[in-house]
Order: structure tokens, then C-alpha cells, then sequence
């Protein structure tokens, strides 16, 4: 079976085994093959390439086959070596993964699928996206758990109107519950999710969803000067904070420095964290 073939067979098995069953650990298994493929791929059949960074203190390469070249990687933060992936996610497993390996870890994971697709299979625009949802699915299930659903029944002139939306999830007891929008960047509609918020407070009150959303960067790659920069909307994101709806908590990847200093500025209105910052403060998350 040939590379490509490769990549598709276990792009399917993510999708299959993540829409049975996020939590399980045969949707795990399935990421890491796919990561692990995707890797292989990338060492074998593509050539790494440095690129300009336009975004202070941070360095940026990307992967090219002929004339197409995939979206930045970090090289502070992606891992190019399929054995070093499967430690730091064997430790993952065995919950006994440092704070840095975890970053590197899930931000490899997240990304280097999305790598292989832009080059192996251009014409699905979808795959990077569709996978970075399931990563982030199967992430919340198994620490939480629980599996997310994507629809909720809204009451509206006495008969419920079914939404879809990224993900909810409800832990139960006296957890909070999730609304969980899931983008690889702002710039994928995401005043959507404020709107989606919005319409859950309205629905069934402020307390009962708390808005937790997970990006993965503002980087934008132009193929001729190979120039990256990060393109940030501040002004538009406090406008959506304080008129639309209030989204609780809201994590990134790899972290635009324009909204850290956001959070800073306004620490009362927005609250902007590195991803893996969830994983520490779940509990306070889900219960205060």
C-alpha cells in the first residue's frame, strides 16, 4: 500500500473509532497510528523547510513535496521523531508526562496529521479541521471520562429546536457543564462560538454551560516569501467577551502573544491560556 493510501485508511479509522466511542482506547490507538504514520510520511516523502518568522521569539519550518508547502509547525514545540511521539505518549498514557512534554506532545499530535493532509490530499479541505476536532474530542473524553455530544434541544415557542454545535459535555453531578468549540483558528467563523454561548445562556441560564474554547494558532503562511505571521482581531474578541456572550476560559496551542497580552490588559473580561493550562485547573473549571 502506498503512502497516501496509508494516510487515508487511518485518517477513516479516527473518524470511525472517535465517533463510537472518543474516550476509548481504540480511538487512541487510532490518533497515534495516524500521527505515527503521518510522521513517517513526512521524514520520508517530504522536505523540511525553514521559514521567514514575522512573530517575535518564535521560530517556524514547514514541510513542501514539489510545489505545495503545509501550513507552519513551531520548532520550539514539534516533534519530528516518531520514538520520541510514542514515549512522551506512553507517559501521557501512564499519566507521568512533564508539563513540556505534554506541549510538545499534543501539539505534534494535533498538528502533524494536519501536515500530511495538506500535502498528500490537498482537495480535502475538511481533513485538517475534522481531525484537530476529534484530537481535541478525544482529549476531553478520556480526561473527563465522559463522551461529548454535538446537538442540544433549545425551547423555542413551545417545541424544542434541535442545534448542532461543536461539542457539549456534561460530566454530571455537580460539575459544570461544556460547551466546547473547537477551531484551528479564529479565522474559521468564530464569532460562532460566542453566538452559540450566547444562545445556551439565553436557553437555559448563565450558570449551567461554561464556554470553553480550544484553538490551535493564528499563523498564516505566504507560500511566496514564506513569510509567517499571526493575524489577531483584540478589538473584535472583546467586543464578542463583553456584548455577545462570555466564554470562560479560552486555550490555544500555540498561544498568539497579542491575546496573552490581552489577558493581561483585561484580566476580569478575557481569560486566553496555553492548552495544556486546562489540565490543571479542570477542577476549578468544571466546579467554581
Amino acid at each position: 500500500m502506498n503512502p497516501d493510501s496509508v494516510l487515508r485508511v487511518e485518517y477513516e479509522k479516527v473518524k470511525l473509532a472517535c465517533s463510537a466511542d472518543y474516550k476509548s482506547i481504540e480511538a487512541s490507538k487510532a490518533i497515534f497510528e495516524l500521527v505515527a504514520v503521518s510522521l513517517a510520511f513526512l521524514r520520508r516523502s517530504c522536505k523540511p523547510i525553514n521559514l521567514v518568522s514575522k512573530v517575535s521569539n518564535k521560530e517556524y519550518f514547514s514541510f513542501t513535496n514539489g510545489s505545495v508547502i503545509a501550513r507552519p509547525a513551531n520548532k520550539a514545540l514539534f516533534v519530528r521523531s516518531v520514538t520520541a511521539i510514542r514515549t512522551l505518549w506512553k507517559d501521557w498514557l501512564g499519566d507521568r508526562i512533564s508539563a513540556e512534554g505534554f506541549s510538545m506532545l499534543s501539539y505534534t499530535a494535533a498538528l502533524a496529521p494536519c501536515l500530511a493532509m495538506e500535502i498528500f490530499d490537498r482537495q480535502n479541505k475538511k481533513g485538517p479541521a475534522t481531525y484537530f476536532e476529534c484530537y481535541i474530542g478525544h482529549l476531553f473524553a478520556r480526561t473527563l471520562g465522559v463522551n461529548p455530544t454535538k446537538a442540544v434541544r433549545l425551547p423555542i415557542q413551545n417545541r424544542d429546536v434541535l442545534m448542532t454545535m461543536d461539542f457539549l459535555i456534561d460530566v454530571g453531578g455537580k460539575h459544570r457543564k461544556i460547551h466546547l468549540p473547537v477551531k484551528m483558528s479564529t479565522r474559521e467563523r468564530v464569532v460562532q462560538a460566542w453566538a452559540h454561548q450566547r444562545l445556551l445562556d439565553a436557553a437555559y441560564g448563565e450558570e449551567i454551560y461554561r464556554g470553553i474554547m480550544v484553538l490551535f494558532s493564528e499563523t498564516k503562511l505566504d507560500s511566496r516569501s514564506l513569510e509567517v505571521v499571526e493575524i489577531c482581531v483584540p478589538d473584535q474578541w472583546l467586543a464578542y467577551q463583553t456584548y455577545l456572550a462570555h466564554m470562560d476560559r479560552i486555550y490555544y496551542f500555540d498561544m498568539p502573544e497579542r491575546y496573552r497580552n490581552l489577558t493581561s490588559i483585561y484580566p476580569s473580561v478575557i481569560s486566553i491560556k496555553p492548552f495544556g493550562e486546562f489540565f490543571k485547573e479542570k477542577e476549578s473549571v468544571l466546579y467554581s
